[in-house]
């Protein structure tokens, strides 16, 4: 069984790049992709996945409630939040309310493919 992402971000050629990397870099991962954290919770109740990647800032549901969400329905997948207005008070909420990684804006592409490796199952989205 693949390793399954959902990576979640209005902005949808940033979405459309990372989901493209993450299929590249971790063959035999399925990697979708919402706009928003409403969309997200919606293929959440549909699927199970084993990492989520999401924006700190969208319209609608911001990043700390996608969390909120996402803690309600999985309380123990993985969630990467990303964000280019960073603050370490902000780090702490996140991680509060159940963010397991966090990274800044613009980040750097191995370092995010470093970071999902080491949350995903073991076995799953690597070379072995």
């Amino acid at each position: 069984m693949s390793a399954r992402i959902l990576v979640v971000d209005d902005e949808r050629q940033l979405a459309y790049y990372l989901r493209q990397t993450l299929l590249l870099e971790l063959p035999g991962t399925e990697v979708d992709a919402a706009h928003s954290g409403e969309e997200a919770l919606s293929r959440m109740a549909e699927a199970s996945y084993d990492l989520i990647i999401a924006d700190l800032r969208m319209p609608g549901f911001s990043g700390l409630e996608l969390i909120k969400g996402v803690r309600y329905l999985d309380e123990t997948v993985p969630i990467i939040l990303m964000t280019g207005y960073g603050s370490s008070g902000l780090r702490e909420k996140a991680a509060r309310l159940g963010a397991t990684s966090y990274l800044d804006k613009p980040f750097d592409v191995g370092k995010m493919i470093e970071a999902v490796r080491s949350l995903l199952p073991k076995g799953e989205g690597t070379d072995g």
